[in-house]
């Protein structure tokens, strides 16, 4: 459940942390994730990165295992490569879905077999990647997120199980909410509210900080805020390292 990077050497993969707040209403998407890279079997420090980005009218943000360079898995680069061609949000997605797909389950295979315990402990049954996709086209709010867990089969191989959120389709209500990686604390929170205030990127901001709070090991500021809307692409807050 977070952003992750995984060392060409294996010596050391980041399998945890991160918290991304989505909310969708029908004419925008705002999003807002945490700033803390948790390295996982090796002895590197906690460190800053980039959780959100954007391609022309496309904002996006990725949260789990994201990056692995000894078989070519790069999410964000793949992002970018699919966003640069024709098509919905909803067509393109599923390409990068299925791009996406085969470099992850070689990556999984190959912790597997390098960092079995790594794997049992934290990748085996579960969350391991999210993407989260919008856009505002002709007056309308397009989401599109897919989560990937992984799952283990009797003969011990990897399999992968997506699910998938396409809205305006799957979007019934007026707002919509999501949370991903560690939500805890903000979901407890939103069980709270009578209903959600006018301000929703200072509510997506602290739904983030709220998990901050909760869980200072696996999640950290900055927090970085991005939204799209009919005019475009705005970025409320985003910390100078990823502003090039």
């Amino acid at each position: 459940m977070a952003a992750a990077l995984v060392a060409a050497s294996l010596a050391s993969v980041a399998v945890h942390a991160t918290t991304l707040a989505v909310i969708r209403t029908p004419n925008q998407v705002i999003i807002a994730g945490d700033s803390l890279l948790v390295w996982y079997g090796g002895d590197r420090r906690p460190q800053l990165t980039c959780k959100l980005d954007t391609r022309d009218d496309v904002i996006f943000a990725m949260a789990g295992l994201v990056f692995s360079p000894e078989n070519d898995f790069d999410v964000q680069e793949l992002i970018h490569t699919v966003l640069s061609t024709a098509g919905t949000l909803e067509e393109r997605t599923l390409v990068l879905e299925r791009l996406v797909q085969g470099r992850l389950l070689g990556t999984l295979t190959r912790i597997q077999m390098e960092l079995p315990r790594l794997f049992a402990e934290q990748l085996a049954s579960g969350f391991v990647l999210n993407m989260t996709l919008a856009t505002v086209r002709h007056g309308v709010a397009h989401l599109e997120m897919r989560d990937f867990y992984a799952e283990v089969t009797p003969d011990r191989s990897v399999r992968l199980r997506i699910s998938r959120v396409s809205c305006p389709r799957d979007c019934p209500r007026p707002t919509e909410v999501f949370g991903v990686g560690e939500t805890t604390a903000m979901l407890e929170y939103l069980g709270t509210l009578p209903e959600l205030p006018d301000a929703l990127p200072a509510l997506a901001e602290q739904m983030v900080r709220l998990e901050i709070a909760d869980r200072p090991t696996l999640v950290g500021p900055p927090v970085d805020i991005v939204r799209a809307h009919t005019s475009g692409i705005d970025w409320i807050q985003r910390k100078p390292a990823c502003a090039g």
